[in-house]
């Protein structure tokens, strides 16, 4: 059984060296609708899919959090897989709301942190923390290597959990953006496809046409 402390007392988190965007302006953001949400308990474990790009989301000694709050929830960087952009196609992380309806938004900075590449906001149908799983029918296009944010709208209050865990999946530079000088780090999970590079695709695409050509 997957150890749960709802406060984490052992440090302060780093303070964010991100733009971010103006909190609560979730018009420019992509919206996911409850029906693209599932969650299971934080019991029931924390298992992956085998076309995971990043995945840091093991409970090592037990998954903790800073008390709910409004605002921004926390940040943390990642270095998946593929050099390239990703085609996001599901997000997985350990968290919540405090209240039925409540918005948490996810927003994708570049590595250095001062270009917001893309974001999405879901309003979630329950309170309380679970181990999420967002299907994003939308296109949301991020960096193979980055940061991501998480805000919690004015309206409630939430929590981005951690734990003392290494990535299984990718990478990351454990003394950004986490808590206790590195020890932990956010929970979270990218599933998605390559997106390939502008000469591939020209490549793809003269294939194609030789290929044209044979079949006259």
């Amino acid at each position: 059984m997957l150890k749960f402390t709802a406060v984490l007392a052992v440090a302060s988190v780093a303070g964010s060296a991100i733009a971010s965007p103006v909190l609560g302006d979730y018009a420019s953001y992509t919206q996911v609708s409850a029906d693209q949400v599932t969650a299971i308990s934080l019991e029931e474990g924390t298992q992956g899919t085998s076309s995971t790009l990043y995945s840091n989301m093991d409970a090592g000694a037990g998954f903790q959090a800073f008390p709910a709050d409004t605002g921004p929830a926390g940040f943390d960087d990642y270095t998946s897989t593929t050099a390239s952009q990703i085609t996001l196609e599901e997000l997985r992380f350990v968290g919540g709301v405090t209240s039925a309806g409540g918005i948490m938004s996810f927003e994708f900075f570049n590595a250095a942190g001062d270009t917001l590449v893309d974001a999405f906001s879901v309003a979630f149908t329950d309170a309380g923390n679970f181990i999420y799983t967002i299907t994003l029918n939308d296109e949301i296009v991020i960096d193979g290597a980055g940061i991501l944010q998480v805000s919690v709208d004015a309206a409630t209050t939430g929590q981005w959990f951690l734990s003392d865990a290494a990535p299984t999946i990718g990478s990351e530079d454990n003394t950004f953006g986490g808590a206790n000088g590195g020890a932990f780090s956010h929970r979270f999970e990218l599933t998605g496809s390559p997106v390939p590079a502008p000469g591939a695709m020209a490549l793809l695409g003269m294939g194609g046409l030789v290929a044209g050509r044979r079949r006259r």
